[in-house]
């Protein structure tokens, strides 16, 4: 009877332990979360199992240092009570817990009342009902992590295939522990993956969106759209840090917010977070916060659960150098943005402060290239195109004509008194004048034609569809709608004119023919008093004088019959002078004093310009030896053409004067006009890094004529600008000019060039070009150009009083 009893409480106790077994393993099953899994497998060996106590603790140390609970399980226990328990293991370690603990090995207690056993121990097992003990430890990834505890009400419990059983709990648990572990760490790593995915895909998204970026605040709402809508954050903003007291942060672009962004402006110094963030931001470190809605650090919890964000980095902005604003990244989760992930999100902001700088950069170089174009092109005074786009416009209509075979005509338009009212009334009543006839002729034009202004006193009027009857009509009616005076401060100005015209192909199919033939048709026309001439053949008979000129230029080139004169340089700063330009005068012997322009463009035009550069750095060496002898070292300046930088012998002609009077590189220096280098950009590139290895001074002439980039001036090899005497006599008139002569300095000396200013015609000039930080100026205001013979002598007198002269 007693055999069968004893079979009977075995197959009970092997069946608890089975239920235990199997309620584990659906735990397992289920488990996401290791507190929660500890917790039910506890709740599994004392409710579906049937024993009376299940506790897991935790070796600290193998167990030598002690161990912490994690989970317990027992009907009518109290936290305390199992604390209690926990505390006496670990001063005494003589329990089931702290043997299978310490010895890796499961521990069985079947009397835990016996008194050989710890006397908390007997107490709470005398209360509880317990009878027995089993402990058994727990292995994870080969090493001790700490044990189960299971108690039985019964003394002598657990037999061997119950143990058994059990040591198959345990083993599962420690299995389940492990795995989920590993799931844990395999999720954690899929998630900073995603993480630095997102980042990664943000940075790649900035730097696409600054190479197409044109406006800057579009830009700012392209970062803040990818990185919310591609990229997969929950909110993002910028903003700029204003210049106040405060250092207001004004909302510049933001995406996710549907409502509320405005709220986002803030004092950085209103607030702790504000002035965390301030402090941050001035050692160029990132502020980045976890579970905002439960962190009491900050102080908008409440709106980061409306909003549904559980973390943030804020990353400070600079844009060339300086602190501009910052941009903050919020996202759902609450741990969101480790280490990685805002080393990634730091580059990408510097990448976009840098594409920032570079943007403003840029578009501060297509406002300071638009102005000089507009310059270049087109009248201060009217907004008309000037000269040189008139002269691409008649190119491109007679290209036009030629193509549909029609005709064209050009009209050059004469105002009479210009320089009687400028003399009387001055510059800024003329132009009043001028923009007054501007208006009434463009008025009438209407939109049959195309105006601009050639000369302070003369416009042009280019008809794309007029014969000679159509043309005369509408100059006819033109010259009529000046015949009225105009009004200029209550005086009545005559406007009264003249008028020349060319037609296209009967007169010329040529612009620069074409525009040439009518304003000697105007000549014409002012010569026998007439209000307007059509031009004819007879006329033209400035050709043979042409060619008569061109042949005397020749001999006079080549028996040194031209004389050498100087336009004196002088240092802003000092009132120095730092040298001269080499200019060149003729002396006919039956024309007289031929017009420098009108001979100089005739060799240009004739092949005669490189012959007569040569004249000038024989003349200007010669003149520059003799000074040295003298004790004066002054510095000529020598034009060279476009057509000088296609001669194949130019850098050996150089070379050989400069062997010839034993002169260094220093004492001349080349200036070339920008519209020359622009004919052919890379050839005249190539040419002037071939002068430079002479060590060659060479500077830009004309400046500001020629439409060069800026990207273009910064790779050449150059060591001074000049800029367009235009430019200059228009700067007291002007703003526009005052401001393209303002920053053409300032450009220049960003990229370390001397600046000249030629055509310095007054001392209101000189003091605002000082004022602008001129290097040098040249003009009437400092001397007139003199033979060179005389020059050494004039900078005796004017070293006696420096200044203007």
């Amino acid at each position: 009877m007693e055999t069968h009893r004893s079979d009977h409480h075995g197959q009970q106790r092997l069946e608890r332990a089975l239920r235990t077994l199997s309620g584990c393993n659906r735990a397992l099953l289920r488990a996401r979360e290791e507190a929660a899994l500890l917790q039910e497998i506890c709740r599994v060996v004392v409710e579906d199992g049937g024993y009376a106590l299940a506790r897991i603790g935790r070796a600290e140390g193998d167990g030598k240092l002690g161990f912490t609970p994690l989970a317990h399980a027992g009907r009518g226990i109290a936290d305390a009570e199992v604390r209690a328990l926990w505390s006496s293991d670990a001063e005494r370690d003589r329990s089931a817990t702290g043997t299978a603990m310490r010895t890796g090995a499961e521990c069985l207690i079947n009397d835990v009342q016996a008194e050989s056993y710890p006397a908390l121990w007997r107490d709470f097992a005398r209360r509880h009902g317990l009878g027995s003990v089993l402990g058994l430890p727990l292995h994870i990834d080969g090493a001790l992590f700490g044990a189960l505890t299971i108690g039985a009400p019964e003394a002598d419990a657990f037999g061997a295939e119950e143990r058994q059983v059990l040591k198959e709990v345990a083993d599962d648990v420690a299995f389940g522990l492990e795995f989920l572990r590993l799931r844990q760490r395999r999720d954690q790593a899929e998630a900073e993956v995603l993480r630095l995915n997102r980042a990664l895909r943000t940075r790649a998204a900035v730097n696409r969106a600054l190479a197409q970026a044109q406006d800057e605040t579009a830009l700012l709402q392209e970062i803040c759209r990818v990185a919310v809508e591609d990229c997969g954050y929950r909110l993002a903003w910028v903003g700029y840090i204003e210049a106040d007291e405060a250092r207001t942060v004004r909302p510049m672009a933001h995406a996710g917010f549907e409502e509320g962004f405005l709220a986002l402006r803030r004092s950085m110094t209103a607030s702790k977070i504000g002035r965390t963030m301030s402090a941050c931001f001035d050692v160029a470190r990132p502020l980045v916060m976890h579970d905002v809605t439960h962190n009491p650090a900050y102080p908008f919890r409440e709106e980061a659960r409306r909003r549904g964000y559980g973390s943030l980095v804020t990353l400070p902005l600079h844009i060339e150098g300086e602190l501009a604003g910052s941009v903050q990244i919020l996202a759902v989760e609450t741990d969101g943005f480790n280490e990685q992930e805002v080393e990634l999100l730091m580059a990408t902001v510097a990448d976009l402060g840098y594409g920032l700088g570079a943007l403003r950069q840029r578009l501060k170089a297509q406002a300071a290239e638009e102005t000089i174009r507009r310059m270049a092109y087109f009248d201060p005074v009217t907004g008309l195109p000037n000269r040189a786009r008139m002269c691409q416009l008649v190119a491109e209509a007679i290209e036009a004509a030629r193509g549909e075979q029609r005709s064209l005509a050009f009209v050059r338009i004469g105002m009479a008194h210009l320089q009687e009212i400028n003399e009387t009334l001055g510059s800024l009543e003329v132009d009043k004048l001028v923009q007054a006839v501007a208006q009434r002729l463009q008025h009438l034009l209407g939109g049959t034609g195309t105006l601009g202004r050639l000369t302070d006193a003369e416009f042009a009027v280019l008809l794309p569809r007029a014969g000679a009857e159509q043309a005369t009509q509408r100059a006819q009616q033109l010259l009529g709608a000046l015949d009225a005076p105009v009004d200029v401060a209550g005086v009545l100005l005559d406007a009264r004119s003249s008028a020349g015209i060319s037609l296209f192909p009967g007169h010329a199919t040529d612009a620069g023919v074409l525009m040439r033939r009518a304003g000697i048709a105007l000549t014409q026309a002012r010569a026998t008093g007439a209000a307007l001439q059509l031009f004819r053949s007879g006329f033209d008979r400035e050709c043979a004088q042409r060619l008569e000129l061109m042949g005397a230029l020749r001999g006079a080139i080549e028996h040194d019959e031209l004389r050498l004169y100087c336009q004196p340089k002088l240092k802003i700063a000092s009132g120095e002078v730092c040298g001269a330009e080499a200019l060149v005068r003729w002396q006919h012997a039956r024309l007289g004093e031929v017009n420098p322009g009108e001979f100089i463009g005739l060799a240009e035009q004739t092949g005669l310009i490189t012959p007569l550069t040569y004249w000038m750095l024989e003349s200007a060496l010669r003149h520059c030896y003799a000074w040295r002898q003298q004790g004066r070292t002054q510095p000529l300046s020598v034009n060279l053409s476009a057509r000088d930088l296609h001669d194949p012998k130019l850098l050996a002609r150089i070379e050989g004067a400069l062997a010839t009077w034993g002169a260094e590189p220093d004492w001349i220096e080349f200036e070339l006009t920008e519209s020359a280098l622009m004919l052919d950009p890379v050839a005249a590139l190539e040419k002037l890094q071939q002068l430079k290895r002479l060590e060659l001074r060479l500077a830009i002439d004309d400046y500001g004529t020629g439409y060069s980039s800026l990207s273009y001036l910064q790779r050449l090899p150059v060591d001074a600008i000049k800029i367009d005497q235009s430019f200059i006599r228009n700067m007291q008139r002007d703003n526009d000019s005052a401001a393209i002569v303002h920053s053409t300095i300032d450009l220049a000396h960003s990229l370390r060039l001397l600046v000249i200013a030629e055509g310095v015609e007054d001392e209101q000039t000189f003091t605002r070009l000082a004022a602008m930080a001129c290097d040098q100026v040249q003009g009437y205001c400092i001397s007139r150009p003199m033979p060179a013979e005389q020059f050494s002598h004039w900078c005796v007198q004017h070293a006696g009083q420096p200044g203007l002269a």
